[in-house]
């Protein structure tokens, strides 16, 4: 049985495939995207990996080229003058690997007039800026978007419908689009463990001309489920009710379960002759302790020189220390208790990201559709926030720590 949008679609365009006629061949266009990169770091302890959702990381003394290789198919297909269909698959590294897994995009789109169009399926996850492009290398000048933004939130794409607008003005574009519907975001790679978003409504406003561009969106979602571990925890703190008469209250707080949360961003860009200067600020925010207040951002400033760009790259992620005893007193801690203290401290922890990066980087641009990248990377990581990294055993016993990481890409179109 079809339970997801998507699944209907994927069928749909896959019957009109067999049944087409060389005649209506040029009602289909195929087109694809892909990464061919490696990541080496110089530490064991805090390496690389490109989002949550993986398990695979940058090698001290050796290569690795799954963080960040990746093929893309997108299909369009034309179905009338104002509607048609559009699919991506992506295979890349991830905890699972299935249709589900690959299907970024699944939709139906229909232009209502020049200036209106709705979407219905599966869509791109319109969060941050480049949320429709953050798998097209050959989209941007860097080898990958920065982790301290993206990394976090390691959905690509939901189910569910957008409406936008576009009209023009004088000296800009304006484009307004919302979104609402549901999905799916993997929170670990130890343990499969998605996390259920209902109700996610998005909003954005666009301004683009010739040089510059500024665009705001605002996301808002309830998580339907905990992970495993925050489930276990906030178990585990409701059983200490007949001892301490705040457990229940304390333990809804570390769940995820039913938490409103929000995300909100702000990007910007300028072209100035040849150089550009760009950049994103956003933060995350929610009423579980598990996902609290962060401040996530990058700046950018590039060089373009005939068919080679350079450029460099700040990004932090920041999120306040969490210390039991600090933030409830009242908690019973003794030797019964001790471990599940930990625990708490680490539920909170785990999502509190606390890293800065800085990058420097070098794309050579060899055709219109292939492209060269090599980029360094240092990363300043600080303890209790090194869940973006791929490290082992539980985040409150990290201490500060420095990485530095190379990558050498390949990004190509087709």
């Amino acid at each position: 049985m079809m339970k997801k949008p998507y699944m209907f679609f994927t069928a749909m365009v896959s019957l009109l495939l067999a049944n087409g006629t060389s005649a209506e061949q040029n009602r289909l266009n195929i087109s694809g995207f892909g990464t061919l990169a490696s990541a080496t770091a110089d530490t064991r302890t805090y390496q690389f990996r490109t989002d949550r959702s993986q398990a695979e990381f940058a090698k001290k003394d050796g290569f690795a080229f799954k963080p960040l290789s990746l093929i893309g198919v997108q299909l369009d297909y034309s179905l009338s003058n104002d509607l048609d269909f559009v699919g991506q698959f992506v295979y890349r590294e991830q905890d699972e690997q299935n249709i589900n897994s690959i299907t970024q995009m699944a939709f139906l789109r229909y232009d209502v007039t020049p200036s209106w169009q709705v979407r219905a399926g599966r869509l791109a996850a319109d969060i941050f800026h480049f949320s429709d492009t953050r798998d097209v290398s050959i989209a941007y000048p860097w080898v990958k978007v920065p982790t301290e933004v993206y990394g976090i939130v390691p959905a690509r794409s939901f189910d569910g419908a957008d409406i936008s607008y576009t009209t023009r003005f004088r000296d800009f574009n304006l484009s307004v689009k919302g979104f609402w519907g549901s999905g799916e975001s993997d929170f670990t790679s130890a343990d499969y463990s998605p996390i259920t978003f209902n109700d996610l409504r998005s909003i954005g406003v666009e301004f683009v001309a010739f040089d510059w561009s500024i665009a705001l969106k605002h996301t808002q979602t309830e998580a339907k489920n905990d992970n495993a571990d925050s489930a276990f925890v906030s178990s585990r703190v409701a059983q200490l009710q007949p001892f301490w008469s705040g457990a229940t209250a304390f333990a809804n707080s570390l769940s995820l379960r039913g938490a409103n949360i929000q995300y909100t961003s702000v990007y910007f860009n300028r072209f100035l002759g040849d150089w550009e200067l760009s950049g994103e600020l956003s933060h995350i925010n929610s009423d579980s302790i598990a996902l609290r207040h962060s401040l996530n951002g990058f700046i950018n400033l590039s060089y373009l020189y005939g068919a080679h760009t350079f450029y460099a790259l700040y990004s932090f992620a920041e999120t306040d220390d969490y210390f039991l005893n600090e933030e409830r007193p009242d908690f019973p801690i003794n030797a019964n208790t001790a471990e599940l203290a930990i625990f708490v401290e680490e539920v909170a922890s785990t999502l509190a990201h606390r890293q800065r990066s800085l990058s420097v980087g070098w794309r050579w641009d060899l055709k219109e559709n292939l492209a060269f990248k090599a980029q360094i990377e240092r990363t300043d990581v600080k303890a209790r926030g090194t869940g973006l990294r791929a490290r082992d055993g539980l985040v409150v016993d990290d201490e500060d720590g420095v990485a530095h990481t190379l990558f050498l890409a390949l990004s190509f179109s087709f």
